[in-house]
């Protein structure tokens, strides 16, 4: 019997560069928002980026809405 893929999802993070007013947003499909963030967080090491993440959310296709799962960004302060 075949494995089955994991489920993936979409994410957005919402971040700011130091020194703009305006924010920007980086998607990933992803498993989870902890996989997501561990992604941003390579990008900004190998890049060298100075931003500051503002906030993690997960597409739901159900309701076409984003929803919130910034709590994550607390849990790994």
């Amino acid at each position: 019997m075949k494995k089955k893929a994991p489920k993936l999802h979409d994410f957005r993070i919402k971040y700011s560069a130091n020194g703009s007013v305006m924010t920007s947003y980086h998607y990933y499909s992803c498993t989870t928002a902890e996989q997501a963030l561990e992604f941003q967080r390579e990008m900004i090491e190998n890049k060298g980026w100075n931003i500051k993440l503002l906030s993690i959310e997960k597409k739901n296709p159900y309701a076409d809405k984003w929803e919130d799962e910034s709590d994550i960004l607390n849990k790994e302060s």
